[in-house]
């Protein structure tokens, strides 16, 4: 299967350059790259149908390019998005879906160099976090405390409901702490773990009553998504490792992560609506667009803008190519604001600084793509996942410190798959800090603990 796996996907990547290079060649043979491409696709998911978390990895990363293709195929002077037309031309739009061929199979080759399925594992996860916590009513009380809190914080800094008030006009207070929403799920994973472990019923009921009013009060009903979806898939992979467990996809999963994937997009058209026009209006919205020429997707749609405008600046010479500037900005940029209010700005604004329109982030391809041009859509994906693919692989042989490492990652999975990869990178310090915040509470109490037990012994021998 691999063998058959790496052809199609070196060839496809190669048809992708062609893409690339000669866009005008799609314009004649399109349903034949199309087709190969999907088939490509295909494979690499099959491939890897023993790992949900590598089939998310492949297909989030190849929607943008392919949906552009898609387009484009059916006809070159059909839009993908409503924002931005003018940067939005077949040339475009076939670039963009040759790149994303060529960043699958990078993709590809980075998780078979990062991850082995036959590793050696001399003690099951739950077992040796376990052995670093030991303590698991106070891990779980500690943990509860925070994600309540996260909740109310969340809730705040989202603003009023979307029955209340229009998503995204910053009613609310803002937030201070850009990890916010990722430090909760960090700690709604270690607290359902230690839910488990404690094995008592009444734990399991508190912890989905926390995990309720974080996800849904905090996130959800404010307009939220990305941060829901990336924390189910954070539960969904990083609880069945505690058991050495990889998680797939079943026939009836599919079906439950189709119809969780068409409400949360639904949910994104009706959190900026509900208050605004009526339920006929929102349901025939899509239709209208497509019947003008406009083939929107929400936010695949979005996030395409932001791809096709960065392509279409560096093809017209507006910007030139930054050569890792954007990556070595991650440093500066890794304090909160409120600490360092003059750090670099997200790379997302650029566009209204060029005259450019756009409502999505800054996708992992159009950054690659602006730093090192064509090889950059290769090498990128192909670091990111390799270092996630490692990560995975350390955590599932056990231990404390990867566990959390792997789920601070899982909780910002949809933003920097789409929105932007610094969202992986500030990730790696959500997990540092919460590895370090749980371990000095602990050793805190059990300072205390022991302090007073040795008091105690004092106390005993000093009466008698």
């Amino acid at each position: 299967m691999f063998k058959l796996t790496f052809t199609f996907g070196m060839f496809n990547a190669a048809l992708g350059v062609v893409c690339y290079a000669t866009p005008a060649m799609y314009e004649s043979g399109g349903i034949y790259f199309f087709l190969f491409a999907i088939s490509s696709l295909i494979l690499y998911l099959i491939h890897y149908r023993w790992s949900l978390l590598f089939q998310a990895r492949m297909f989030l990363l190849a929607v943008i390019g392919y949906f552009a293709g898609f387009v484009k195929l059916i006809d070159p002077s059909l839009l993908f998005s409503p924002v931005e037309p003018t940067s939005q031309s077949f040339e475009i739009g076939v670039k963009m879906f040759g790149l994303t061929s060529l960043a699958l199979f990078g993709s590809f080759i980075g998780i078979t160099l990062g991850f082995r399925r036959s590793v050696n594992v001399y003690q099951n996860p739950m077992a040796r976090i376990s052995n670093v916590l030991k303590d698991w009513h106070l891990t779980y009380y500690l943990t509860f405390a925070v994600i309540v809190l996260t909740g109310h914080l969340s809730a705040l800094s989202y603003g009023p409901t979307v029955f209340q008030g229009v998503y995204g006009t910053g009613e609310g207070q803002g937030q201070s702490l850009g990890n916010l929403q990722s430090i909760g799920v960090v700690c709604t994973v270690l607290n359902i773990t230690a839910a488990l472990f404690i094995n008592r019923r009444k734990f399991l009921y508190g912890s989905i009553v926390a995990v309720s009013y974080f996800f849904v009060w905090g996130i959800l009903i404010r307009g939220g998504r990305l941060e829901v979806l990336s924390g189910l898939l954070a539960i969904a992979i990083c609880i069945p490792l505690l058991n050495q467990r990889i998680t797939r996809v079943t026939k009836r999963q599919m079906l439950y992560i189709f119809l969780t994937a068409v409400f949360m997009e639904s949910w994104g058209w009706l959190r900026s609506a509900l208050t605004t026009v009526d339920s006929e209006a929102m349901f025939d919205g899509y239709k209208r667009l497509a019947d003008s020429g406009i083939y929107f997707a929400g936010t695949v749609s979005g996030i395409a803008t932001s791809f096709a405008n960065t392509l279409h600046m560096v093809e017209g010479n507006a910007i030139t190519l930054i050569f890792g500037k954007s990556y070595l900005e991650y440093i500066p940029r890794t304090p909160p604001e409120f600490i360092y209010p003059g750090r670099p700005p997200d790379y997302s604004s650029m566009f209204e600084n060029y005259g450019y329109a756009a409502i999505g982030g800054f996708f992992e391809l159009a950054e690659a793509y602006l730093n090192f041009g064509l090889m950059g859509c290769l090498f990128v994906p192909l670091i990111i996942s390799f270092l996630l693919s490692r990560v995975y692989q350390n955590a599932f042989r056990g231990g404390l410190f990867w566990f959390l490492i792997l789920t601070a990652i899982l909780s910002v999975f949809f933003r920097g798959a789409w929105y932007q990869s610094f969202a992986f990178y500030k990730s790696l310090f959500t997990g540092i800090g919460v590895y370090l915040f749980v371990m000095a509470v602990i050793s805190f109490f059990r300072t205390s603990l022991s302090k007073q037990k040795s008091f105690g012994r004092i106390a005993i021998g000093g009466n008698k």
